[in-house]
């Protein structure tokens, strides 16, 4: 049920109410912050603001903490099906498990070599340039084909700091990588190839500007690597880790015992402030306070709230305010979401070594790549994954577990017989048909950095806005923090 601005009655600092409910239906308490989703970003804004002496409430839908973070059990261990990389520049991260007796190991994932298959062929990617199948022209034919949309995103990056992406004098870049190639005059083979290895939802779905912030912050992990140990392999998806320490730490570090045990320990810090399978339905927000009321009848009336949810879910919410924002409500109902579906597999013996065909791949058909994970030995059992992102990504999604799981099997039949009765499914996560996540993370589409991103951030009367999705410097789990850290300042500020 929705309701109308004239339902609203302004109730002074305690918020509003909802009309047509008798008051003593819901079970009301009242807090200083009333925070939506115990991700990390809201469980960190919690934190800070806890330790300030201000009174919070986090209210999570699901019946666990950590929003995209999650550690699945099976046969084979621990599995993180959501984030899981803890780069040695994730100060935040790192404090937070230094401080709650979390171990942070050397990540395990070194991919073995990579091919490719194009149009139902194999190709080598270090002979690709003199390939038949090549119709790329001039330098391009020198291309990676699996790289051409990475390759094209860095060459053409203008922007030196990581928040460069937000500067309006980079406003014309606010294109998409289609629109860069033609610009630039890649030839229509180049920009078919790009199709399949566009970091970001898709070639014409994500604007460069939002592409090449995570590249820029990426250089930042990259300068704090030390060269890759002899014997290591240069991947084309960063998947190589340096295992040498620094201050004890691998370039790619995991929270040893799975990632999940971080929002875990957060949350249990936090104790009864923390109010899981709570499902918000709306917000009613003046200049002065909020009402935030459940499915359940329940309700929190705030100084402040934190909405620390993904756009797509916020947008589910009635938000009723005393002042509309027509920019914030277009950034809640237009930000796009990616997806990344993963099936994470055991390969019982080695089928590349039958086949002589690379142990991972990249392909344009349905399953996106397939990542072969070296277990140090190439003999016995091997961990493996399908890794389905961008136009596959967004595809899958249309189909349950079950029926995508018979179907990418039986793809990789059809590429790899060999691999026909060597491969068991251990689990498998599609983060788009998450109800309460409804994507893997954010995007842009191209022109919303000029339209609405360089202003989402600000509050809206008294309701400001985390997650991963309102990133400005960082990435990753990191960037999660980072909002969760913002939030907290603006608030205390405003207190």
């Amino acid at each position: 049920m929705r309701f109308s601005r004239r339902q609203l009655i302004v109730s002074g600092a305690a918020g509003a109410a909802v009309m047509g409910l008798p008051k003593m239906a819901f079970a009301s308490e009242t807090a200083d912050v009333a925070i939506i989703g115990a991700g990390l970003s809201g469980l960190h804004a919690a934190q800070i603001l806890r330790d300030t002496g201000m009174k919070v409430i986090v209210l999570e839908t699901a019946n666990q903490v950590g929003g995209r973070v999650r550690t699945v059990k099976t046969g084979e261990g621990p599995i993180d099906v959501g984030a899981s990389q803890v780069g040695r520049s994730y100060a935040r991260v790192i404090d937070t498990c230094n401080r709650l007796g979390l171990q942070l190991v050397p990540e395990d994932r070194d991919l073995l070599g990579f091919g490719a298959n194009f149009g139902g062929a194999w190709v080598d990617p270090k002979t690709w340039e003199s390939n038949p199948l090549n119709k790329t022209v001039g330098d391009e034919r020198r291309i990676n084909p699996i790289l051409m949309g990475q390759s094209v995103t860095a060459k053409f990056n203008p922007l030196r700091e990581v928040d460069d992406w937000l500067n309006p004098r980079f406003a014309d870049q606010d294109i998409s990588l289609r629109q860069l190639m033609q610009r630039e005059g890649y030839s229509p083979a180049a920009i078919e190839l790009a199709r399949y290895s566009v970091p970001g939802m898709s070639i014409d779905g994500t604007s460069m500007l939002r592409m090449w912030q995570e590249e820029t912050r990426g250089g930042i992990d990259k300068r704090l690597q030390q060269t890759q140990a002899a014997g290591h392999r240069d991947h084309p998806f960063g998947e190589a880790n340096d295992h040498n320490l620094i201050d004890g730490l691998a370039s790619v570090s995991n929270i040893k015992g799975g990632t999940e045990r971080l929002p875990l320990a957060m949350a249990a810090e936090l104790g009864d402030a923390v109010r899981v399978g709570r499902k918000v339905v709306q917000i009613a927000m003046t200049g002065k306070g909020a009402t935030v009321t459940c499915a359940d009848g329940s309700s929190v009336s705030a100084r402040f709230v934190i909405s620390a949810v993904p756009f797509p879910v916020l947008a589910k919410i009635d938000i009723v305010a005393s002042a509309d924002s027509a920019l914030h409500r277009a950034a809640i109902t237009q930000m796009p979401y990616a997806n990344t579906a993963r099936m994470y597999l055991t390969v019982d013996r080695p089928f590349w070594k039958d086949d002589g065909l690379p142990a991972s791949f990249s392909t344009d058909g349905p399953i996106g790549m397939f990542w072969g994970i070296d277990n140090h030995t190439g003999e016995g059992a091997h961990r493996a994954m399908v890794v389905m992102v961008g136009e596959a990504g967004q595809a899958i999604a249309s189909r349950p577990r079950a029926e995508v799981e018979a179907f990418v099997l039986a793809e990789l039949a059809r590429l790899r017989p060999a691999s026909v009765g060597r491969l068991r499914v251990n689990t498998y996560q599609d983060w788009a048909r998450d109800p309460n996540q409804m994507g893997c993370g954010f995007s842009l589409a191209p022109g919303q950095v000029n339209s609405f991103a360089r202003k989402m951030n600000d509050p809206w009367q008294v309701m400001h806005f985390a997650g991963e999705h309102t990133r400005r410097l960082d990435f990753g789990m990191e960037a999660a923090m980072e909002s969760g850290e913002r939030v907290a300042i603006e608030i205390v500020g405003r207190a």
